[in-house]
Formats: structure tokens, sequence, C-alpha cells
């Protein structure tokens, strides 16, 4: 392949459409695996705290990072070429036509970009809370019986307060009207789309979105509810 032909393709709408819907794709089972550990919650305090120190543990640590070195990479990825689809249907779309596509689009295909940045503004601050323990220190700098990071009482005292719990669940709901329409639009791009499959694709999507917003909302709903605690 010429250096002109790469440089085109690295250009190209398709390459990005790509880009995004295979980064789409790997959120969406980051998203389940974090749903998972996060359900541990119901379990009790011992599977909380221990799944806790089996993350930090993974590969003396190593593997953790190159977790999360590898998440960073798939979110920038993603965000850029979200930015680059955006930019370039502007810079193609006629007035004309951008009125005639609100009447067919949906809100949340229409708001795709917008949607995706509070998400983001919304996951740095909840790296900070729960990861970093930057925005409730209190929370955060606390140990079990056995010396253990208290995961557990430290997502019990977050959810007490009704600011935070509020924050969450607008965060769930904005989370699961994104992926309700970029998990089918990944699919398309991704040359699913054949006729037999497009309404089985259309109600996975449905279903993941239902499934993560609502699976991560319980815990929160679940202190609230006194079922945790």
């Amino acid at each position: 392949m010429s250096m002109r032909t790469f440089g085109e393709l690295w250009r190209s709408t398709i390459l990005t459409k790509w880009v995004m819907a295979i980064t789409g794709v790997l959120i969406v089972l980051f998203l389940l695996g974090h749903l998972s550990g996060n359900l541990l919650v119901f379990v009790g305090e011992e599977a909380m705290n221990e799944y806790g120190v089996w993350l930090r543990s993974l590969g003396h640590g190593t593997l953790l990072w190159v977790v999360r070195l590898g998440l960073v990479a798939i979110f920038v990825l993603h965000i850029v070429s979200a930015i680059r689809l955006s930019a370039k249907n502007r810079a193609a779309r006629p007035v004309s036509y951008a009125r005639t596509e609100s009447r067919k689009s949906t809100v949340a295909s229409r708001t795709m970009l917008l949607s995706g940045l509070l998400i983001l503004a919304y996951g740095v601050y909840h790296l900070a809370h729960f990861t970093w323990g930057l925005t409730n220190p209190d929370f955060y700098n606390q140990t079990d019986a056995l010396g253990r990071h208290d995961v557990y009482h430290m997502v019990i005292a977050s959810f007490r307060e009704p600011l935070i719990v509020v924050t969450y669940l607008l965060a769930m709901v904005l989370t699961g009207l994104h992926l309700n329409h970029a998990i089918s639009s990944a699919m398309q791009t991704l040359g699913v789309s054949h006729p037999k499959y497009v309404t089985i694709i259309r109600r996975l999507g449905v279903g993941l979105s239902i499934a993560i917003a609502v699976g991560f909302s319980s815990v929160p709903l679940g202190v609230v509810a006194g079922i945790v605690k």
C-alpha cells in the first residue's frame, strides 16, 4: 500500500466509522465487565472488598495498569473518531438536508456527540470519586477489618448522599440512551445489516442499553432502599 493510499484511508470516513464502531464494542464489553463487579455489592462486604483486592493484584498490579492504559487508548480513539465524523457530517450536509434529516432521526441519534461528551465528563468525575479518592477522601480512605480497601462501605457512604445518587442516575439514563443508538449503529458499520438480523440487532441494542443502565442504577437504588447496608 502506497503512502498516498494509506493517507487517504486514514482520512476516510469509512475508517473513522470502523474505529468508532470497534472501540464502541470494546467499551460495551468493558461496561458489562465493570457492571459484574459492581453488582457484587449485593453479595456483601467480603465479596466486594475481595474483588477490589483481586483487581489491584492482577499481574502484581502491572496487568491492571495495562488494562487501564488500553481503556484510555480505546476511549481516546472513540472520542476522536466521533468528533471527526461529526465535523465531516456538518461540513457535507446542507441546511435543507439537515431539516429533513431531523424529522426522521431520533433525539438520541442527533445528540450522540453531546451525550458522549457529557458521559465523558461524568466518567472523569466517577474516576476522581471511586478510583482516585479525590472528591470524597473521607469515603475513600477507609479499610475493613482485614486491612483491605473498604470498597463496600465507600459505595454505601457515597450513595447516601442525594446529590451523588441523582448525578449517578442521570448519567446512567444518558448512557442508556447513548448505547441504544450506538450499539445498532456499530453493528451496521461492521457489516451486520442483513434484513434477517436488523430486528435482532435493534432488540439487542435496546436490551443491552437497558440492562447496563438499570444494572448500574440498581446499586445506588439498592443503598437508598436499604437493601445494601
